[in-house]
């Protein structure tokens, strides 16, 4: 059985053209209305969509979670996530469902950066390939772009990703996963629509945070590089400080307390990043270990 899934929240000015779209190239379309307080749900179950719905707002990725929930509850072979903002255009699933297929991998992800004729705002591609760069440093993937809420999963990811994070970095932490499951993937280009104000967020807030929580994963999985050289550099500076201290001290009996105080700070602050790099690398090298 193929699934779409459409995560939505105040959706109802596109959501029936979705779901009637959705529906000439899938078994069944599901909607996960996140709380919202107009009509999604409703108009949503008359164009023939299976409704989950949120009592409240719980965000972008608490959708997905239960979409993916949805999914392996119900033994789908290929879940297709497309956003409910209208950006994605549900004529081109075949396209994903295609390459699923055909090329026998995991999951697919839609990627406008792949299609010369982009359309996205200058100041959204470049937060984008920003949070995708620091993605691709985190992972052994490659993609164009992390960000797309438009992709296909196959039976065998449906059972392995179990996405935790409830806000809209729930992209980034289910390409995290894929590395980690060693799930194969694909990028098809797609076409993105950018007409009104499709966003429910604030494109500067919005960035800031999936990009913390970017963070936040590499430095889990690359511990040593993250926290290690940061903390060794700042031992190093610090050291070096105390050495101008010493040196003023010593030789013209001055003392320098601003290069004191920064020489302790930072040395303290080095080495409490590199003890938790220790501690980090081994936690994650016990964790992998155990698998």
């Amino acid at each position: 059985m193929k699934i779409a899934c459409i995560p939505a929240y105040n959706e109802e000015s596109h959501i029936e053209n979705l779901v009637k779209s959705a529906k000439n190239h899938v078994d069944s379309v599901v909607v996960c209305d996140d709380g919202s307080t107009d009509n999604t749900a409703s108009i949503a179950k008359k164009a023939g969509a299976i409704v989950i719905s949120h009592k409240t707002n719980k965000g972008y990725g608490a959708a997905i979670i239960s979409l993916f929930d949805y999914a392996r509850e119900n033994n789908a072979e290929i879940m297709i996530t497309i956003d409910g903002d209208g950006q994605h255009d549900p004529d081109q699933i075949p396209l994903l469902l295609h390459t699923i297929s055909k090329h026998n991998v995991d999951v697919v992800i839609g990627s406008r950066f792949l299609n010369n004729d982009i359309e996205a705002p200058g100041y959204r591609q470049t937060g984008i390939k920003i949070i995708t760069s620091t993605a691709n440093y985190g992972t052994d993937l490659k993609v164009s772009d992390s960000q797309s809420g438009f992709r296909a999963y196959s039976k065998n990811s449906i059972n392995a990703i179990h996405p935790t994070e409830e806000n809209m970095s729930v992209s980034t932490e289910i390409l995290f996963k894929i590395s980690n499951k060693g799930l194969s993937l694909a990028e098809v280009p797609i076409i993105v629509s950018y007409d009104g104000n499709t966003s429910e967020h604030n494109p500067v807030s919005h960035g800031v945070s999936v990009f913390a929580n970017t963070l936040k994963h590499v430095s889990i999985k690359h511990p040593l590089q993250f926290y290690g050289i940061s903390g060794i550099t700042l031992i190093s500076i610090g050291m070096i400080l105390g050495g101008l201290f010493l040196d003023g001290y010593l030789n013209d009996q001055v003392i320098l307390y601003g290069m004191m105080v920064g020489s302790v700070v930072l040395f303290l602050l080095g080495s409490i990043l590199s003890v938790t790099a220790i501690i980090l690398f081994s936690m994650v090298n016990l964790i992998q270990s155990n698998k």
